[in-house]
């Protein structure tokens, strides 16, 4: 037997435990087989092994805008870096992802397409996986072994024994804790344009160890108005029975609690059109601009209104996804405020001449719940956002908006193991008087001596806009020192408008300090990221 020839290398990079499940099973169903295989998480693969492996099945998640996991970063930098020239191996890539972001299943993408250029032979085209990705990744799992089966030999007894053809899932809303609601409180002021709450939940004996720059994953509940509206644009009754593995349920409540319905993907749209044969909804589908900003900025009810169609309720419910956690950033500090969990919460509301569009779990914590209600919650470990393990290392925290959130857990923690390095805050937002998150709390710190410098940029107080990254150009020189001295920059917030203009910002005022071109200072910005010192958890 071949160590590389007879075996399948099944390797997974998973942010949740899904792309690990997915790995499982497919390590198991090859034993049931007969055929060797080895499985094996990315972190614990020796990548050098790679240009030996001839049978190679990669299992792999994607993180917010199509980059890859923590788990799978060194796999995917050692892939497309020049210490690996040339694969062997046939292979067949399983993305997992979120269609509600712009670049799914990128890092599954990127992954299968640089295999190919290195010389691998793919055995089956890329598969994507939503959310609900259960079924569609079962079935590709058949799909792989028959793919690979006239390349595997049999090499042991089929191990059928105690064998089921399932996933071992981890953290849907049976499994998570539900946390007490402790507070709830406006972070902005009435005559702000927007509502922004800052909530506390309790972790007592939940055993969730988290630490600042981790998220908690909330499992809010649709709206039973708003489901009652869409029953009736649906002519469905809500007591329609749903069966549900062993039991029925009512269609209403299938739809409070099961699905996605306050935001819809490009990919539900597609789905929806093959069951509504509606031939208005064919011609949103050509124009790829106008799709995605309808899916944008639409949901659920808007669909089945605008673009009506005739199709069972077992169809409809096909097409929909299944609602999952929303994540907030940490806003504290355990060492600070024991068995709690705060976060920091933005009110979705998107009105126009026919309606309001709340988000799921933001009105699910606004509008339908009380102190002392329970929260299902789930804690989302961050580990590439980290405080510096040495106290004495300056630290320089640049976010808008809830972008502050982690801030101000990094701060308590800082104030709880008395850290001697600096700490320098960039915030903005729109209005000073409005919308200053977290102002007593950042007031208090710099009392304390704790927040050494507090920049902020409020871009509706003046005619002429400011924003963060003009206190970094305006602030370069300080800034550059503080690099220089071995602090560590963090940046939360929006990724399309925050994180771009600091990225550019900063490749600016690297450029103009060592005076060189834009593609080298990008370089030195990505050389700051690889050691750790440019530190990115956007959205």
């Amino acid at each position: 037997m071949s160590q590389y020839k007879d075996t399948l290398h099944i390797v997974y990079g998973s942010r949740t435990g899904n792309a690990k499940s997915v790995a499982v099973l497919a390590d198991k169903y090859a034993k049931s087989l007969g055929y060797q295989s080895t499985l094996v998480a990315m972190p614990d693969m020796d990548y050098q092994e790679l240009a030996k492996i001839e049978n190679l099945v990669v299992i792999v998640s994607t993180h917010g805008e199509g980059e890859p996991p923590v788990q799978a970063e060194g796999f995917y930098d050692f892939l497309h870096s020049e210490s690996i020239n040339s694969v062997k191996a046939k292979y067949a890539v399983l993305g997992l992802g979120d269609s509600s972001y712009r670049y799914y299943c990128q890092t599954g993408e990127d992954i299968s397409q640089r295999l190919g250029e290195l010389g691998g032979e793919i055995m089956l085209p890329l598969v994507k996986c939503d959310i609900d990705f259960e079924e569609t990744a079962k079935q590709w799992v058949l799909d792989v072994f028959e793919a690979f089966k006239p390349v595997l030999p049999v090499l042991h007894k089929p191990m059928k024994d105690g064998f089921t053809f399932d996933l071992k899932l981890d953290g849907d809303t049976h499994s998570a804790y539900k946390a007490e609601l402790l507070e709830k409180r406006l972070l902005t002021s009435s005559d702000s344009t927007k509502k922004v709450l800052h909530v506390s939940l309790s972790l007592k004996n939940s055993g969730m160890d988290y630490l600042p720059g981790d998220a908690i994953g909330v499992y809010g509940t649709n709206s039973r108005m708003y489901v009652d509206e869409l029953l009736l644009a649906l002519n469905v009754d809500k007591a329609y029975p749903i069966k549900d593995k062993e039991t029925t349920r009512l269609l209403k409540d299938v739809l409070i609690h099961d699905y996605e319905l306050t935001l819809i993907t490009p990919l539900v749209v597609q789905k929806y059109a093959d069951i509504s044969q509606n031939q208005a909804l064919n011609q949103l589908l050509d124009d790829t601009q106008k799709l995605e900003k309808y899916a944008a900025e639409k949901d659920v009810l808007d669909l089945v209104m605008d673009y009506p169609g005739v199709y069972s309720v077992e169809e409809f419910l096909g097409v929909l996804r299944k609602l999952s956690q929303r994540l907030y950033s940490v806003a504290s500090s355990k060492s600070q405020v024991g068995e709690q969990a705060d976060i920091t919460v933005k009110v979705i509301e998107n009105a126009d001449d026919k309606r309001t569009r709340n988000g799921v779990c933001s009105s699910f914590l606004w509008h339908r719940l009380d102190v002392g209600d329970m929260v299902p919650v789930t804690l989302e470990s961050i580990s590439k956002f980290r405080l510096p393990e040495d106290d004495n290392v300056p630290i320089v925290m640049i976010g808008a908006g809830t972008g502050v959130a982690p801030f101000r857990g990094f701060l308590q923690e800082r104030f709880a193991r008395d850290a001697r390095g600096k700490n320098w805050l960039m915030f903005g937002e729109r209005n000073s008087q409005s919308d200053f998150l977290y102002k007593d709390d950042l007031t208090d710190l710099q009392n304390k001596g704790m927040l050494h410098e507090l920049n902020t940029a409020f871009s509706r107080d003046q005619n002429e806009k400011i924003y963060v990254s003009h206190i970094i150009e305006e602030r370069a020189a300080n800034l550059l020192d503080w690099i220089e001295n071995g602090a560590v920059v963090y940046v939360c917030g929006s990724k399309d408008k925050l994180a771009a203009s600091v990225r550019n910002s900063f490749v600016k005022i690297l450029s103009n300090h060592h005076g060189i071109n834009s593609d080298e200072a990008k370089r030195r910005l990505e050389q700051l990221k690889a050691n750790k010192q440019f530190q990115e958890e956007v959205y």
